[in-house]
């Protein structure tokens, strides 16, 4: 895949300029030579292909390294002696890159992207380096991909917080962060094809790392073209092949598996709420179960928070003590006996019906005895018993209830 770095729009051009280096993305060899994916610090002593594509820019780019011989055009060694590092202070210097020591480190490599994604100079040699193995499709193989976005993710951050004033859309921040969020969903699935034993797997894991990498590409091409939502759908494609990569592995994301657990609890909660609809309409007790529900859904409704704030460890934990709380819940239905609210129900109900007696007793003229301060003992009994419910006391509370019905029988025999 190809792409004109001249459609680099200027405020966005640094940070995806660092990208196109870090995937080692090639351009048009008839214009531009590709990429020199740097990862390292130059400097005298060094040898690697990474070299010989530093020599060669700096040759393309006018600060020739020898006229002749070992260095000259054509001739690159990969090797960084004294005329490399003669050559790249000159190019510092020209540049503004302070102090211009001969080192090619990281205030050299962020001028160099900067000049790059702008840039026209087409080198001597222009050839992709030998330090990006290259695959049939002429793109950078998975491992080469996934080592060099490691690497440079830290500049890409400190590229995006620093590039330009001018704020970004909301879209083009929200495209941003997602490739981020990519290429880490990219080393993940790395590693769990690394650790893949069956050769079965291996092969089609690996064809959904292709498949991630160029959709990945794609979304790259998409955001230069300011196609916004063609490059979160190309993104949402590339992360779910790496779902697969995981998925073949046996593995899965630690974020999958907590949205999972909360899908899995939700559906719960809304078996229960029917469980205990039916068991009411049955006329069962379920107070007991509507509350220990409520305290599920709040639980429930915490784990979703943990999860949004990706806190996913505390999203699971919190979604297993709901799930916990729906068994309570089911637990509860039915048993009016172990329903304590409506136990306290029933005895304002035969604390109401005994005030009626008593009423139409003395309306008789008959004798109360001491009915009346047995029925008000046993409403004081009862109101007790309400505020233990409250603390969560539900033992004290039946206690209560029990003392508070013997009194009222005490009453009724009175008259």
């Amino acid at each position: 895949m190809y792409m004109n770095v001249h459609s680099i729009k200027k405020e966005t051009g640094l940070f995806f300029a660092l990208i196109v280096v870090a995937l080692g993305v090639g351009f048009p060899t008839v214009s531009h030579a590709a990429a020199c994916p740097f990862t390292r610090d130059l400097q005298l002593g060094v040898t690697g292909e990474d070299v010989k594509c530093l020599q060669q820019y700096l040759n393309g780019a006018g600060f020739t390294i020898a006229s002749t011989g070992a260095g000259a055009p054509g001739k690159e060694t990969g090797e960084f002696k004294t005329l490399t590092q003669a050559a790249l202070i000159k190019w510092q210097t020209a540049n503004g890159i302070t102090p211009a020591s001969g080192v090619f480190g990281p205030k050299s490599r962020a001028k160099y992207i900067v000049l790059y994604a702008n840039s026209t100079v087409t080198p001597s040699t222009p050839s992709t380096p030998a330090s990006t193995p290259t695959n049939t499709s002429g793109s950078q193989t998975t491992a080469q991909l996934v080592a060099q976005v490691s690497s440079l993710k830290a500049e890409i951050t400190k590229l995006k917080a620093n590039q330009g004033s001018g704020a970004d859309s909301q879209d083009e921040s929200e495209v941003k962060d997602r490739l981020e969020e990519v290429m880490d969903a990219l080393d993940d699935a790395q590693d769990a094809l690394d650790d893949m034993t069956d050769d079965a797997l291996i092969t089609d894991a690996e064809d959904e790392i292709e498949n991630a990498r160029d959709s990945f590409f794609e979304a790259v091409r998409a955001f230069i073209d300011e196609e916004y939502d063609d490059a979160l759908n190309l993104l949402d494609d590339a992360e779910d092949a790496t779902d697969e990569v995981l998925d073949l592995a046996g593995e899965s994301s630690e974020e999958d598996d907590a949205a999972d657990r909360i899908d899995e609890v939700d559906e719960r909660i809304d078996d229960a709420e029917d469980d205990i609809a039916q068991a009411d309409d049955d006329g069962e007790a379920t107070s007991k179960a509507e509350d220990l529900l409520d305290e599920a859904i709040d639980t429930l409704d915490d784990a979703q928070t943990a999860y949004d704030d990706e806190d996913y460890d505390e999203a699971i934990d919190l979604a297993d003590e709901a799930d916990d709380l729906i068994d309570d819940a089911i637990d509860a239905i039915g048993d009016s006996g172990d329903d304590i609210e409506d136990m306290l129900d029933d005895a304002f109900n035969e604390l109401d019906d005994a005030w009626d007696d008593f009423d139409a007793a003395e309306d008789d003229g008959d004798d109360t005895g001491d009915a009346e301060d047995l029925l008000d003992e046993a409403e004081d009994l009862l109101a007790d018993a309400e505020d233990a419910i409250d603390d969560g006391d539900d033992d004290e509370a039946e206690d209560l209830i029990d003392e508070a019905l013997d009194l009222i029988d005490e009453a009724l025999d009175e008259f």
